[in-house]
């Protein structure tokens, strides 16, 4: 019987090895800070003296820098390699949470969260790099496990941030998470030097000096990328540029909204995040395997017919068992989409010509989230709910652009 077992797990996770074990040992360390974090940094900078505006506005320019960088970071990606930029600003990122651990208020936390997201260069590497180890026909399984693997160690996360807030106070506890957070990325980093393999031919040393034209030539690149897209491609980036505006308006007021008018305990808000982490584990490889065996189209609507009434019931939960079922219902939208959508867009971009695509859809989402994160902290101001009835909305639009406009391409790309 064991026996039996372990040959089913070496055949079905056989893939995972190389550059693709690599990143998801780092993210091990990563998905953990994520998980510690996200329960509690809005109201951590709200009890810094940030209103819902200026968070609003903090996660706008953020989204700013982000988007500035990655156009370079794109022309890097296919350039200059993948791995020195990665490990360089994976270091980088580290040392920004100090300033979260020190801030006196909420401008500390401003110019941290500038720091990561200028250092943050390194994403259309990473996409490209993560996209290169995954074969074809386990990309569905692949990307699934990127996900759920990274994430067993983070079931317990939010209950830990929840303990340390509930004890020590919700600033004094933060500090305490975000040193964690600290430790963590340094991890990450070093586990990336020391193991991550280039998969580019022959990369070149980055000079600074010929990075002083990238900025332009990358914004050339950015549109002979979109006019080599196929119709279909562009489409399917067009309804999550739709999609990009729910991001910023989760990650800064959702929990915001149960800190503020749900008024959930810290602890029991710490458990529903636990047990949403628990059943994206347990279903994310058993749904990342079904984005391999059905269209991944199919898979990514199936998810939106989960978030729209998820998001219903979000807005008019007030006590912690509707806010479980809520998230539960959220985990297993993400099982399906995450996977569905980065396998489907790896099977329509060529391998040679990945960093530059993947960087330039990567470019236009985060721009996408510049107005929309200051558009959910007016629309927070005005009502609580608005930003989450706009999410289900956008939820609507982006069915129907993938529902008649996308078709998956006969052969997938290697």
């Amino acid at each position: 019987m064991i026996e039996n077992v372990t040959s089913w797990l070496r055949s079905e996770f056989s893939f995972i090895h190389g550059n693709l074990l690599t990143l998801i040992v780092s993210w091990l360390f990563l998905y953990f800070t994520f998980a510690l974090v996200s329960p509690f940094q809005s109201p951590f900078i709200e009890e810094l003296g940030a209103p819902p505006v200026i968070i609003g506005l903090m996660g706008s320019i953020g989204a700013a820098m982000l988007s500035l960088v990655r156009i370079p970071g794109a022309y890097i990606a296919d350039k200059y390699g993948r791995k020195q930029i990665i490990v360089t600003m994976t270091f980088s990122i580290a040392f920004s949470y100090l300033l979260y651990v020190f801030a006196p208020d909420w401008r500390f936390v401003l110019v941290g969260m500038i720091i990561s997201n200028l250092s943050l260069i390194y994403q259309p590497a990473l996409q490209a790099i993560h996209a290169d180890s995954i074969s074809p026909e386990r990309r569905g399984m692949g990307f699934a496990a990127s996900e759920v693997v990274p994430n067993i160690p983070t079931i317990f996360a939010p209950m830990v941030a929840g303990f340390l807030v509930e004890t020590l106070g919700l600033v004094p506890g933060m500090r305490i998470v975000f040193t964690i957070v600290f430790f963590c990325c340094m991890a990450a980093a070093i586990v990336r030097l020391f193991f991550l393999k280039e998969t580019i031919l022959e990369p070149k040393k980055i000079s600074f000096g010929e990075m002083k034209g990238a900025f332009t030539e990358s914004l050339g690149a950015i549109v002979e990328a979109w006019r080599s897209m196929s119709t279909s491609l562009k489409f399917l980036t067009a309804a999550f540029l739709v999609s990009a505006f729910e991001e910023p308006m989760f990650r800064w007021f959702l929990a915001l909204y149960v800190h503020d008018v749900v008024k959930l305990g810290n602890f029991d808000w710490g458990l529903v995040n636990t047990v949403s982490t628990a059943v994206f584990i347990i279903l994310g490889l058993p749904l990342g395997k079904l984005v391999d065996k059905i269209p991944r189209k199919k898979a990514i609507i199936s998810s939106y017919f989960i978030f729209i009434p998820a998001n219903i019931l979000f807005i008019i939960s007030g006590n912690f068992a509707q806010l479980l079922m809520v998230f539960v219902m959220y985990a297993a939208g993400w099982c399906l989409i995450g996977p569905a959508y980065q396998a489907l867009q790896a099977d329509m971009i060529p391998r040679e010509k990945r960093g530059r695509i993947m960087g330039t859809i990567g470019t236009l989402n985060v721009m996408a989230t510049i107005p929309a994160s200051a558009l959910a902290g007016v629309l927070y101001s005005v009502n609580p709910a608005y930003p989450f009835a706009f999410i289900i909305f956008s939820g609507i639009v982006v069915s129907l652009i993938i529902l008649i406009a996308v078709k998956e391409p006969k052969t997938r790309e290697k």
